[in-house]
């Protein structure tokens, strides 16, 4: 008997249809992104508040306000195996409702901190509880989509980062300005509560066949490209396929890209260009706003394609020619333009691919292990790329920190080569 899917004629799934998968769910996780960046970024801000320094005494010590993202990220990094079994046996709506719950309770402890050891132990908790983002995220996708969707869906949420990235600054900042820093953890607390706690609650089902807003023809729409064990097990690869590893190393390259570019991009602007705070700002709204628009067209083309890691080598191979450039053009517009160019190939295109990869060589029913791995094992190294970068800068410069990052995106385009020839 043949494994070919099903193909449910396009007029079967435009009439009499329901979209409870773009109606509902996608929303409902772009809304939680959004503000799950705003929330892991934000104290990055807040740490520039004078009063924020001074009551936890942070005024002179630089390496723990450092310490303060290095815990969240090492936690972050450890939290998503743990999450990834956790979506597979309980399912992505009991682990997001209860990671919710845990990210509500490290915000406002970080609300009511006395001092450094509670704030740092608040991050903490931040970093495991926010760790179920990327598990049931992915889970969702591959439960609620099929494989010819999938792209324009992990756009949506995806562009929840590169949107929450833009506007952490400037919310944030009015924040303080209006309540002081203390009043962004309570809102950033009743924002999980009030907000993306109830849209959980009402907008997400493990599964489509569990909601009864679904219709029939919806639901055999998204049944008929599931790779599942049952139907698939030939594809069945996972952790058991060196397309698996592949792509865990792409993705080690791709997150030290992310976490490095989005740390010392900043300051290579101000200190190293000498461009005003506000100017500076408006090159990262600008990056991330474009890497919006790339993700968007990346997710449609790879949908219709069906290849993603031509696309990630092309991310990679860009990015790395434009970082290695810097070293020898004096201009420092065309030095901002260059790198938030890179910027736009990394988070706009390569995050976005990676992701689409392991969708096909991963089973619906383990696709939140495999990628709480993948994500795990990326984030706890890629969480050394910022101190790697910042040692390099006082060694050498931001060219040889560049330079770091440039060899981590040859070795992804490597990854992504091998990965194309492999036919994914």
């Amino acid at each position: 008997m043949s494994n070919r899917p099903l193909v449910v004629p396009s007029s079967q799934t435009a009439a009499g249809t329901s979209s409870v998968r773009w109606k509902f769910v996608m929303p409902t996780l772009l809304v939680i992104w959004i503000l799950g960046m705003v929330d892991k970024v934000g104290v990055a801000v807040v740490a520039t508040n004078k009063d924020f320094l001074q009551e936890m005494h942070l005024t002179h010590s630089p390496a723990l306000v450092g310490l303060l993202m290095t815990a969240m990220l090492f936690a972050y990094g450890i939290g998503f195996p743990i999450w990834g079994v956790l979506v597979d046996r309980m399912g992505p709506k009991q682990c997001t409702i209860c990671g919710l719950l845990l990210w509500a309770m490290s915000t406002a402890l970080g609300a009511l901190a006395e001092n450094f050891t509670m704030l740092l132990i608040s991050r903490i908790i931040l970093g495991l509880a926010e760790a179920y983002l990327w598990p049931t995220s992915n889970a969702l996708t591959a439960r609620w989509f099929p494989l010819s969707e999938r792209g324009r869906a992990k756009a949506i949420w995806i562009n929840g980062i590169n949107i929450g990235l833009a506007i952490s600054g400037f919310v944030v900042n009015g924040l303080i300005g209006s309540f002081q820093w203390r009043g962004v953890f309570w809102f950033l607390t009743l924002c999980a509560l009030v907000i993306c706690l109830p849209m959980a609650i009402l907008f997400l089902k493990n599964n489509p066949a569990d909601d009864k807003r679904v219709s029939p023809s919806e639901l055999a729409y998204i049944q008929q490209e599931q790779l599942t064990v049952e139907r698939h097990v030939e594809k069945a690869k996972g952790m058991n396929s060196s397309s698996f590893w592949l792509a865990v190393l792409v993705n080690i390259a791709n997150v030290f890209g992310v976490f490095g570019l989005a740390t010392w991009f900043p300051s290579y602007l101000t200190t190293a260009k000498h461009f005003s705070h506000a100017t500076t700002s408006n090159y990262i709204a600008l990056a991330f706003g474009l890497c919006i628009i790339m993700t968007t067209v990346v997710g449609s083309f790879t949908d219709k394609t069906k290849r993603k890691a031509i696309w990630g080598l092309w991310g990679f191979v860009v990015s790395m020619v434009l970082l290695v450039a810097i070293s020898f053009v004096p201009s420092a517009l065309y030095d901002a333009l260059f790198l938030v160019v890179a910027i736009i190939c990394i988070q706009g295109i390569t995050t976005l691919v990676n992701h689409g990869i392991m969708h096909s060589f991963t089973v619906t029913e383990h696709i939140g292990r495999d990628n709480g791995i993948m994500v795990g094992i990326s984030n706890l190294l890629a969480a050394l790329g910022p101190t790697i970068m910042g040692a390099l800068i006082g060694l050498a410069g931001f060219n040889m920190a560049f330079g770091f990052l440039a060899v981590c995106f040859l070795i992804g385009a490597i990854g992504h080569t091998v990965l194309a020839k492999q036919g994914y």
